[in-house]
């Protein structure tokens, strides 16, 4: 079977490269061989979060992998039909959980039937996106585009043992009517705040009645609060998110806690960061854009305005574009801006 070539340095040069090609991989049928994987990093190739995500998406299609072990700074995937199922994946690091289920969620959705996913590792880790913001402003849109999912948190994982457990229903993906537009996101409709914490009591409630604060002061803006410090796992640790729900579209801004700093600090921050998305007139937040990308491009395509164009869209694209999925970007990298998918 031929292989379409990707760079593993380009753009980025992270594992989002190899998550997205993944997904496209088990959808269009096509292999791909990727070389020069995260090449540029302090610790290059392979490491077990990204090999969590072949094996998981290998698992789930069948497919035959080559060079797929820790370190490796190449691989190549030859992947089978999609299969429903029962599917357990461990990390065994805190390695995402979600970034492993962006790629595995794509592949599962090509599947006739639901299938029923556990996956244990990080779910609230530096870099990543949390849970929250997961089964939130990512699901929720991604649903528009005809990837389905519904989940829970039954434990979460932090650095630097993990031990998180989720599980996630991955139901067949239904080809949506029309192409997804994210260019106009309408009025606020609602707020809501997602606070929790483990083994550190009071910082999670001192983060939410500083974003209070910060929201009703400068904007007279309320939200719905969900807050739970009584979880148990593995390491200490604590979180924060908002979300922004409106009338076509949503927005989340989120923080894990550091110790070096107060709690009424962080959460006037990240209510600080909503305001200034609110401000705005773009649909989609920066984190959201590159996110949505594969699930547009097994959909029907579209486009969506983001307040800001980054790296990591950039580089989602090209791997688009290596699959035969055109891709159009407007505007430059740290700037608001247009992207666009058209469906090969």
């Amino acid at each position: 079977m031929s292989a379409i070539p990707i760079d593993g340095a380009a753009g980025e040069g992270g594992g989002q490269i190899l998550r997205a090609a993944l997904a496209l991989s088990v959808a269009t049928g096509q292999a791909f061989h990727v070389t020069a994987i995260r090449a540029g990093r302090t610790r290059p190739g392979l490491r077990p979060q990204h090999l969590a995500a072949v094996r998981a998406v290998a698992l789930a299609s069948g497919a035959t992998v080559t060079h797929g072990f820790e370190g490796s700074l190449q691989l190549r995937f030859e992947p089978g039909a999609a299969t429903a199922g029962d599917y357990e994946f461990e990390i065994g690091t805190a390695g995402s959980v979600t970034l492993v289920l962006q790629a595995l969620v794509p592949a599962l959705s090509r599947a006739a039937e639901r299938s029923r996913v556990r996956v244990t590792g990080g779910t609230h880790v530096p870099a990543s996106p949390p849970w929250e913001y997961f089964l939130g402003p990512f699901a929720q849109t991604a649903s528009l585009a005809g990837q389905r999912v519904d989940g829970r948190m039954v434990r979460p994982g932090l650095f630097p043992r993990g031990g998180g457990d989720v599980r996630l229903d991955v139901l067949p993906a239904v080809r949506p009517e029309a192409a997804l537009e994210l260019t106009d996101r309408g009025a606020l409709v609602s707020i809501h705040g997602h606070a929790g914490g483990v083994r550190m009591p009071g910082i999670a409630a001192k983060m939410r009645d500083a974003a209070i604060q910060e929201l009703w002061e400068r904007r007279r803006l309320e939200a719905s609060w969900h807050v739970d410090e009584r979880w148990r796992s593995e390491s200490p640790g604590a979180w924060l998110m908002l979300e922004a729900v409106f009338e076509r579209g949503r927005a989340g801004f989120s923080v894990l806690f550091d110790r070096r700093s107060r709690p009424e600090s962080v959460g006037a921050r990240i209510a600080r960061d909503l305001m200034h998305f609110l401000e705005r007139e773009e649909a989609v937040d920066p984190h959201l854009a590159d996110q949505l990308a594969v699930p547009m491009a097994l959909g029907r395509g579209g486009q969506l305005v983001t307040s800001e164009i980054t790296l990591h869209l950039q580089t989602v694209a090209g791997v688009l574009q290596a699959f035969g999925i055109p891709t159009r970007i407007e505007g430059r990298v740290g700037g608001p801006g247009l992207f666009e998918v058209t469906p090969a």
